[in-house]
């Protein structure tokens, strides 16, 4: 229902979304279960076309928005004016990119290293749980192939890490596969 009416609302000509590159299609919002994105210019008129927007939802639905899950995100270049603007029409709160959505990190700018932490993080802990478990090549191959390949599909496909991150997260596979752990085998 909520998506429904913002895709009206980027269909109305005083709304104005957000364009990744100048002649590129607008983005209005992404969702998934309980969870949405806005993407706005931050222009007042839009502002208020999406809190209009909001405040039917939570009449109609009975269900309300809690202002404080809810942030905004602006470019680290914004003006202050631009922050205060949009605090003051949303009631919302600025909080800092990068952040992850769905396990994936959202972010501007160039993708960092450190942004991907956390699937490495997800690698080490699951082996770090088998560390003291006898298993054989076989037992060692399957684990790799069923589990820890499968944990950054999901963050692989939506998003483009460095090449360096890749190399670490296979690195660590083969290391688990062949024994080694801080640089002996063991």
């Amino acid at each position: 229902m909520l998506s429904r009416s913002l895709i009206q609302l980027y269909q109305n000509p005083q709304y104005h979304g957000l364009y990744m590159e100048e002649r590129g299609p607008q983005i209005n919002h992404l969702g998934f279960a309980d969870d949405i994105i806005i993407f706005t210019s931050g222009r007042r008129q839009s502002l208020k076309l999406i809190m209009h927007t909001l405040a039917t939802y939570e009449r109609v639905s009975g269900q309300l928005i809690n202002k404080t899950k809810s942030h905004f995100f602006l470019h680290s270049n914004a003006f202050r004016t631009t922050c205060d603007r949009i605090r003051k029409y949303t009631g919302f709160q600025q909080k800092e990119t990068p952040i992850s959505y769905l396990g994936c990190p959202l972010f501007f700018g160039r993708p960092k290293n450190i942004y991907f932490s956390n699937i490495i993080n997800k690698v080490v802990n699951k082996i770090t749980g088998w560390q003291s478990k006898m298993l054989s090549y076989g037992g060692k191959a399957t684990l790799v192939k069923y589990v820890l390949q499968s944990l950054p599909i999901h963050i692989l496909s939506a998003t483009t890490p460095h090449s360096t991150i890749i190399m670490q997260i296979q690195q660590i596979m083969a290391d688990f596969f062949w024994g080694w752990r801080n640089d002996k085998r063991k």
